[in-house]
């Protein structure tokens, strides 16, 4: 019961900030946003959002639960499953500003928050770091919400991004302040990791449109940190897939609101084509 009732504590304080995100074209009443969790880090994709059974929270016995040893974040790089052969990877010296951005709906206003990216490695993996700056009335870290300038990553070679028919992400989850369970136990354990993964094609006329294709949800109440793959197939859905311009085109991705610090970082991006075959982006490889 007091496991149960950290995770429904962590669900009741995330729900209450599931408003999705806009886009030039209103899209906020397009990205309803659902409460959608797994305890499988394959991503499973369809046209629509999904809804299923939250995982059991195991924060209350602190960093060790049931048996499982915490995880050190050394063991890190070897539960990356793209970043062998991915498409775009992230360096020191790169400029951040240049190709990724957060939102900034209603001048973060309401439930969105003014994030800090900056490019930081972990466990020796060069990584896009997204620190969320914002905090509620109640104390909750606010919804970090970001988009990737696909039109940057094929700039020179646009006619690739008309190929593009599944997109991959290998991000990592880590606690900052610790998660204080219904027992008032704290752990340092990144808890909840819940949110949406979204193409924005361009329009061709001045904006871009709204495809929430993946509402993810996984977990980690054992150690410092966690790994997992979002998956989404945009060339499954008319309207989602991108289009040979150089006007702006964006892959966004959002993490909903959480009760305590933790950042996630973006190791790789990876582009396939209808045959899993990766598609580079030359300025960004290794």
């Amino acid at each position: 019961m007091k496991k149960f009732l950290a995770c429904a504590l962590a669900l009741t304080l995330t729900s209450a900030m599931f408003a999705s995100c806009g886009s030039s074209d209103d899209s906020s009443s397009k990205a309803e946003a659902k409460t959608t969790t797994t305890t499988t880090t394959a991503a499973t994709t369809t046209e629509a959002t999904t809804t299923t059974a939250a995982p059991e929270s195991t924060a209350a016995s602190g960093t060790e639960s049931e048996g499982e040893a915490a995880k050190d974040i050394s063991e890190m790089p070897a539960t990356l499953k793209n970043y062998e052969e991915a498409s775009v990877y992230f360096k020191k010296d790169m400029d951040v500003a240049s190709i990724v951005e957060p939102f900034a709906e209603k001048d973060y206003e309401n439930d969105e928050s003014h994030v800090n990216l900056s490019i930081e490695e972990l466990a020796g993996i060069p990584m896009l770091k997204v620190e969320t700056l914002d905090q509620d009335d109640q104390g909750n870290y606010k919804i970090p919400k970001i988009k990737f300038h696909m039109e940057k990553f094929f700039e020179g070679h646009e006619a690739d991004l008309e190929k593009i028919f599944t997109i991959k992400a290998d991000v990592v989850t880590k606690a900052v302040g610790e998660f204080t369970g219904d027992d008032g136990t704290k752990s340092l354990v990144p808890g909840n990791f819940m949110g949406a993964f979204v193409t924005q094609p361009t329009t061709g006329e001045g904006e871009n449109s709204w495809n929430d294709l993946y509402d993810f949800g996984e977990a980690e109440w054992t150690s410092e940190w966690g790994s997992y793959e979002l998956t989404m197939r945009p060339g499954i859905k008319d309207g989602a897939t991108f289009v040979n311009s150089t006007e702006p085109q964006y892959v966004s991705l959002m993490r909903w609101g959480i009760p305590n610090q933790a950042d996630f970082y973006i190791a790789d991006l990876r582009f396939e084509d209808e045959d899993g075959n990766v598609i580079a982006c030359a300025n960004f490889g290794k």
